[in-house]
């Protein structure tokens, strides 16, 4: 046994200096098996009007230089800049909003030019999506055609999430830490504000820049633009882990869900307990989106109340899974799946007409979180492709834009 642990001994110590002797890979050698003798690892980092190219470092000894090529769809690739060898990032500020952009690299030696690396590619966006993902605790930055992962920030429980117009922060229902978060559109400042129950949903009158949040306890607390805590309000109930909450600024009140009593509430500012309005006769209702109106969404369809109690009937035979206004077109989005049908839909019913439109007919399935963003053309759409773990970034008429993987718990939208 000893003779043999010595020869094993020998024949690992000889393929280690072997392998450590042995010349190392030309990146640049057509035969290369990894590289195929081009630049590697070419990404983009889209952020609105400034694309950040980025790519793997060439080890050679004779690298001068790097070229950025960059092409759009009515235009050939052409020579954008060259980068020092001790880089490997080039910033490119000369692009439109709209346009889509190619961009290859090649290295240049003291002897020789590489083949041109594989080409990416991106459209460029006046605006970023974030999202805000429960299970993943973070708040994630998303490239405006919805393609491209640009930043990350971890949170530890992130349940909603709102912009404050008002000062531009964006304001996160922090669930486990118990606090609402103030943080800075590019993710790096943040500022905690320690609440007195565990946050399941806010919402924020942009009049005031007051942010409203609804706890686990049955608490709504409201918190100033200085970030204090000026209000609490008790419901007289505890609140389900569905709860949603929407700020209505027509009414200037909040419209709640209490999912396991089949009730929406509304809960107007500037009066007392009396007032507010408890409205019974739903099944499960998960969602609510207000503006004049609760629109609210439940297993059995879209339902529209207002202040007074009363119920009417937009959508049946249908479990809508979410529901978001679009108060610049005047629709009621909303996603969900239709029982007769076997499908997953999405579509708008329009506020002014109640005539739903279906966008997404049995095109994409377990379709729940919904968020539109007005443009020109009319509200474009992002919606969570749940257990498929995607986002789906939509223009106007339901085509698809760009997509993006790992996002399949309670979600939440915003743009900036």
């Amino acid at each position: 046994m000893k003779i043999i642990r010595i020869i094993v001994s020998i024949t690992l110590s000889y393929y280690i200096l072997s392998c450590s002797d042995r010349e190392p890979l030309n990146p640049l050698d057509p035969n290369n098996p990894y590289t195929g003798g081009r630049p590697t690892g070419l990404s983009l980092v889209p952020v609105q009007n400034t694309v950040q190219v980025l790519w793997n470092p060439v080890d050679i000894n004779d690298l001068t230089f790097y070229v950025i090529y960059r092409g759009t769809l009515e235009s050939d690739m052409v020579k954008l800049g060259e980068v020092a060898p001790g880089s490997t990032s080039f910033l490119d500020t000369s692009v439109s909003f709209y346009e889509t952009y190619t961009y290859a690299l090649e290295v240049h030696t003291e002897t020789d030019i590489s083949a041109r690396s594989d080409t990416v590619q991106v459209t460029v966006g006046p605006f970023n999506i974030y999202v805000a993902d429960f299970w993943d605790n973070s708040v994630r930055m998303i490239s405006w055609d919805g393609n491209h992962l640009i930043t990350t920030r971890y949170v530890s429980s992130p349940r909603q999430i709102s912009l404050r117009r008002i000062d531009n922060r964006f304001c996160v229902a922090d669930y486990y830490d118990r606090s609402l978060l103030l943080i800075s559109t590019d993710l790096v400042d943040i500022e905690s504000v320690a609440l007195p129950g565990y946050p399941l949903d806010l919402d924020v009158n942009q009049d005031q820049g007051m942010v409203h949040v609804a706890t686990r306890d049955g608490l709504i607390v409201s918190v100033n633009v200085n970030n204090d805590i000026v209000a609490e309000r008790s419901l007289g109930l505890s609140l389900n882990w569905d709860t949603q909450l929407s700020f209505d600024h027509v009414n200037n009140g909040s419209w709640l869900t209490i999912p396991d009593s089949g009730a929406v509430m509304y809960v107007p500012v500037d009066s007392g307990f009396k007032s507010i309005k408890y409205i019974e006769g739903f099944k499960y209702p998960s969602a609510v989106t207000a503006h004049g109106y609760g629109w609210v969404a439940d297993t059995t369809g879209l339902y529209r109340i207002n202040t007074d109690g009363e119920i009417d009937t937009i959508i049946t035979n249908t479990m809508v899974t979410d529901a978001a206004i679009d108060t610049v077109n005047w629709f009621c989005f909303y996603t969900g799946y239709k029982y007769g049908t076997d499908s997953w839909v999405s579509g708008r019913v329009s506020m002014e007409t109640l005539v739903n439109e279906i966008i997404l007919d049995d095109a994409y399935p377990y379709l729940y979180n919904i968020f539109p963003i007005p443009s020109d053309n009319g509200a474009e759409f992002l919606v969570q492709q749940s257990y498929i773990w995607k986002i789906l970034r939509f223009s106007e008429n339901g085509t698809l834009m760009g997509e993006v993987d790992g996002y399949n718990g309670r979600i939440a939208f915003q743009v900036y």
